[in-house]
């Protein structure tokens, strides 16, 4: 009879929802879990009554999840569209929104199925390399240093101060200098040198002040210049122009520093300094990394040092609706959804990531409750109908 057929099919239809409904609430608390829903559709019959009921699709709910903040680094959450990618040792790539990773080993960046995250390597000026996905890997040798090659300093001398007569220099007698300051500089070893300048105020010609350079307490000049300032305060001519300094740095040879003075000026206001450094640096060790929300892994070091490492990347897609279900919280790409399309976290259509904090399941478990009772009463009501159709038949075989 129709109405048992119908009845079956109610039957397996509230199954189906009572299915997914449990598969939803069993992952309420899954990192980057979907929800989904059970779609219906009605059985033609040419009766016109109709022919029951099946299931015509199971969505997946592709909403935002709320973040959860974590201690580590690594546990990335994507803020908006989009999926990371992860691939296995034979390249069979799948897309999660789960971004509990870590480092494994060999340093390789990996899910907790140990599938490896993809993203953009890092060329050697340190601009990721859009054109392709490579697999992250963080490299945790220590950062060799860099030699120091310009000093910049941005001072005020004092208008005010008397021409020095005392001469010759003599860094333990302050009546031979003006004013003084000192530049740390780091040679191509990662030792640090000691650049102290003194600017001594001459009586004529007038707004005009000669700068002496030593290193590391020595006892003579390496080297020497004359400033000369308008009357307006306003550097106007450095001799020599650049003004170049030689340091002997022992083994690593002569440390050849540029000495920048473009923001010095000479006003009636006490010596002060805003500005005072030189580029370069020491030798450093591998402290950890950072990650920033446009993905960039950067590596940090011991002596304040970061270096980009990798972009992890995003994948979005033209239909998403039609990703495939690959288990582990992850999805394959279909003919349907349409290939992949990667990008630099944050821009086009794609999130941002969220370091330290992972995305919760977007189940909502109330939600899920009451349409477990709906499903109930639907199983329940369909299984009425199969019971009057039966007894019905039943009527029909006795009275026969």
């Amino acid at each position: 009879m129709p109405a048992l057929n119908n009845g079956i099919s109610g039957l397996n239809a509230a199954s189906s929802k009572l299915d997914a409904i449990s598969n939803n609430i069993a992952n309420a608390n899954t990192t980057g879990f979907k929800s989904k829903n059970v779609q219906f559709a009605d059985v033609f019959s040419s009766t016109g009554i109709g022919g029951g009921v099946y299931v015509s699709d199971v969505s997946t709910d592709y909403a935002q999840g709320a973040l959860n903040s974590t201690s580590s680094v690594l546990d990335m959450a994507i803020q908006g569209n989009g999926f990371f990618i992860t691939s296995d040792a034979s390249g069979n790539t799948t897309y999660t929104r789960a971004g509990n990773f870590e480092i494994d080993k060999d340093g390789n960046v990996v899910n907790s199925q140990g599938l490896n995250v993809k993203g953009y390597g890092v060329d050697g000026n340190g601009n990721p390399i859009t054109g392709s996905l490579k697999e992250l890997n963080i490299d945790t040798s220590d950062k060799a240093a860099k030699a120091s090659s310009v000093a910049t300093l941005k001072a005020n001398l004092d208008a005010r101060a008397k021409a020095v007569t005392v001469s010759p220099l003599d860094p333990s007698n302050k009546n031979t200098y003006t004013s003084t300051t000192s530049t740390i500089a780091y040679d191509s070893q990662g030792v640090a040198h000691t650049v102290t300048s003194y600017y001594i105020k001459k009586d004529s010609p007038a707004n005009t002040w000669e700068v002496h350079y030593r290193a590391d307490n020595g006892a003579s000049d390496i080297a020497t210049a004359t400033l000369t300032f308008d009357a307006n305060g306003k550097l106007t001519s450095t001799a020599p122009s650049p003004i170049s300094v030689a340091v002997p740095a022992g083994g690593a040879g002569t440390l050849n520093l540029k000495m920048d003075l473009t923001g010095i000026t000479q006003y009636g206001s006490d010596f002060n300094v805003n500005t005072n450094k030189a580029d370069g640096y020491a030798p450093g060790s591998y402290t950890g990394i950072t990650i920033s929300d446009k993905g960039e892994i950067f590596a940090t070091y011991s002596n304040g040092q970061t270096k980009l490492q990798g972009v992890v990347a995003i994948a979005t897609f033209p239909n998403q609706g039609a990703l495939a279900d690959a288990g582990n919280t992850s999805w394959k790409a279909t003919i349907e959804s349409g290939d992949p399309i990667t990008h630099i976290p944050g821009e086009g259509s794609a999130g941002s990531i969220k370091s330290k904090s992972l995305e919760n399941s977007n189940v909502d478990s109330t939600a899920e409750l009451v349409d477990m009772v709906v499903a109930q009463s639907s199983y329940q009501a369909n299984a009425k109908t199969i019971s009057a159709s039966n007894q019905m038949t039943q009527t029909l075989i006795n009275a026969i």
